[in-house]
């Protein structure tokens, strides 16, 4: 059971966001070849997670507005040079400028050949990798991607299945509202584990009427309660239990045992959460966590995806964390900094796709 249960968790680093009111800053500069000191234009710059991104013009100049204070990681990227990202720390009070050089790439493979004739395993693979990466729940039947044709696909080793693009891979969701410009690195499934490494960026999609708009709103907010960012929020703020979030720790011996959790004891936040260098909070946890949320029951959807259908779906959610490091360090908005630096369980591995991705702008109204 657990093939489908499993998520390795990557989250870029980036950092909090402000009070709605608070004054923003601007990151500006220009993009440059490393060798020859040109200016690089059609080059993509963007604040990671966030809805604040550029394309530099003739000279490879760049300016973002309303960047909220605090650290951040800025991600340049151009096809036929290497990607670079860097940690900034923009302020309301001055502009943050930069000149980033960017090495040529070589390129290890051919390009890729876009082509409207794709053969029946190749449409194999990108129905698998789509389930994967964008996922399975009731919102990504709202997904469309966009140019599935930049993805390339490898499962001839036993067991393992690889995806990778040498373009962004660009995904609408039509069930959030947000167009999603996916700086895909890596993506591979492995016997029980799914795990992918990449930059996004988000652009607002505009709504039809007034009835898709809300649709948006109820779908954004249903997409972000019970989600891990709703979860580490809420222990950051000490409001679990404002929250409805339940927290217990399963001892190794018993995490994978599916008896009546006798053996699960409560987790206490100041035992496992403490105040990190940066602004961020250390996460520590040798033992597995569990999460049970009672704010929304479990999705149909939830109990085929993990082949629960003979049951009903249960009043609640449970999902598990295991960290991978420790400790584990959490940016006040709610992010993991350390790539790979948790595997995911059930509920939380079950949203933690696309389809269900929001941008670290997104607040739940009051």
């Amino acid at each position: 059971m657990w093939v489908r249960l499993v998520a390795v968790l990557f989250v870029a680093a980036c950092g909090p966001g402000p009070a709605t009111g608070q004054s923003t800053g601007v990151i500006e500069g220009r993009v440059l070849d490393a060798d020859s000191n040109a200016p690089l234009p059609r080059t993509h710059v963007f604040v990671v997670e966030s809805m604040h991104g550029a394309v530099t013009d003739s000279s490879g100049r760049f300016r973002l507005e309303g960047v909220r204070p605090g650290p951040k990681r800025l991600y340049v990227s151009r096809v036929g040079h290497e990607r670079r990202a860097l940690a900034l720390r923009p302020a309301p009070d001055r502009p943050v400028t930069v000149t980033v050089r960017l090495d040529a790439k070589v390129l290890n493979s051919p390009p890729i050949t876009v082509s409207a004739e794709r053969d029946e395993e190749w449409y194999e693979r990108l129905d698998r990798f789509r389930r994967l990466f964008i996922g399975r729940s009731d919102l990504a039947e709202d997904c469309t991607l966009v140019n599935p044709e930049v993805l390339r696909f490898d499962d001839k080793w036993w067991g393992r299945f690889e995806a990778w693009a040498e373009k962004p891979v660009i995904i609408e969701n039509r069930a959030l509202g947000y167009r999603l410009t996916y700086f895909l690195k890596e993506f591979e499934e492995r016997g029980s584990v799914v795990r992918w490494d990449g930059e996004p960026l988000f652009e607002p999609l505009a709504p039809t009427d007034s009835a898709e708009a809300a649709r948006w709103r109820r779908n954004r907010l249903e997409a972000y309660r019970g989600s891990l960012r709703h979860f580490l929020r809420a222990l950051i703020d000490d409001r679990l239990d404002e929250a409805q979030f339940d927290l217990y720790r399963l001892p190794r011996a018993s995490a994978f045992r599916h008896a009546a959790r006798a053996d699960r004891f409560p987790a206490e936040r100041d035992n496992i959460l403490e105040a990190g260098p940066d602004s961020t909070y250390l996460l520590t946890a040798h033992d597995r966590l569990e999460v049970v949320y009672h704010g929304m029951p479990e999705r149909r959807a939830y109990l085929e995806w993990a082949d629960l259908r003979r049951r009903t779906p249960r009043d609640h959610q449970t999902s598990q964390i295991e960290l991978n490091e420790q400790p584990l360090h959490i940016d006040p908005s709610g992010e993991i900094v350390e790539p790979y630096g948790a595997t995911l369980y059930q509920y939380f591995a079950f949203t933690a796709r696309m389809a269900k991705r929001l941008p670290r702008e997104y607040e739940p109204p009051k």
